[in-house]
């Protein structure tokens, strides 16, 4: 079957590739640590613009071979409105965005650290990467949308290989993104399973007690991508956070269309009827201790986290990003 599959590919691959050049094509990859509305910016991207993503349905059956499952999808997806629903980053219709995980352990593998270990494309599989995205690019004449937590630390590798690419950086205030990460633990059945790809220290982070070790992994994602933004996107990202994207959604799309539209990645919104989004401020999971044990830790370092907890109406520290009107501060942190 594989074999099969392999042919089925090299066709696609001697007739599509060749009609795309790498910097002619848009692609855009949103980042976020992890529980930080990566999921929800993305379900609002795949309802509002002309966009390909990555479908459960490719990602479950044609995970080696994408371009097979994308050709296929043309005909099958009904192309309906997602929904907004998901669970910790999974959502579950066929035709649902799904972060296209083993797509990218493919190519990227998934060793650990992730950070120092599958930040670089698999030397074999780049041509494999380059004429996937090729090949979708010339099926579906839209930008290409993806996101995946892992790919926070490939920005230079993407760049490398896509100098098209932008990337959208999703944020969200440390406090309730490390509450909302340990949620996520306690899912997977215990505070001290790390969640997500691995930063190059987690082994040094997971020494901490697990209401340190959440906050820390939050802050060492923030840390890597606002770095490695400034020093290899240049002017090709935007920030949103997540507080303003609930509170302010109407403004927050404006802003994204603008700047979508600007690099000529869309030509525009065609969908703007969204739902009122509300923030999630956790889940029966948590404890208000384990909330008090975050906020007191991240008080006691609050100059250190202080780029990463959310302040309304504050500029961007790396690069573009829209404000929002709220007054209050997200984490509460500040109040108490």
């Amino acid at each position: 079957m594989t074999n099969s599959l392999d042919a089925a590919e090299a066709t696609f691959f001697e007739r599509f590739s060749g009609q795309v050049n790498t910097v002619d094509m848009p692609l855009l990859f949103i980042l976020g640590s992890p529980r930080t509305g990566s999921t929800l910016i993305y379900q609002i991207l795949v309802n509002s613009i002309r966009a390909f993503f990555f479908s459960n349905f490719v990602e479950n059956h044609f995970a080696n071979h994408p371009v097979i499952g994308v050709a296929l999808e043309q005909t099958l997806n009904p192309h309906e409105p997602v929904s907004y629903e998901s669970a910790f980053g999974k959502t579950k219709g066929l035709w649902e965005p799904s972060e296209a995980s083993k797509i990218f352990r493919n190519w990227f593998g998934g060793e650990h650290p992730s950070q120092l270990n599958s930040c670089d494309v698999i030397s074999s599989k780049e041509t494999h990467l380059i004429a996937t995205m090729q090949c979708i690019y010339a099926l579906t004449g839209n930008v290409i949308i993806t996101k995946n937590a892992w790919n926070c630390f490939r920005i230079k590798a993407i760049k490398d290989l896509f100098p098209r690419a932008h990337f959208l950086w999703i944020r969200r205030d440390l406090g309730f993104s490390a509450l909302s990460d340990l949620q996520a633990r306690y899912f997977r059945g215990n505070p001290e399973i790390w969640n997500s790809a691995t930063t190059a220290n987690y082994r040094e982070i997971q020494t901490l007690p697990y209401w340190e070790q959440v906050v820390e992994q939050q802050y060492e994602y923030n840390q890597s991508i606002a770095t490695d933004l400034k020093k290899f996107a240049g002017n090709q990202f935007l920030e949103i956070w997540y507080e303003d994207l609930c509170d302010n959604t109407d403004s927050q799309m404006e802003y994204l269309q603008n700047y979508l539209t600007s690099y000529d990645l869309v030509t525009s919104i065609v969908n703007r009827n969204l739902p009122t989004f509300n923030r999630s401020f956790g889940t029966s999971n948590s404890s208000n201790e384990d909330l008090s044990k975050i906020q007191g830790y991240i008080r006691e370092q609050e100059e250190r986290f202080l780029d990463y907890m959310y302040l309304p109406n504050r500029p961007s520290s790396v690069g573009h990003s829209a404000s929002g009107s709220s007054e209050e501060l997200s984490s509460g942190i500040h109040n108490k």
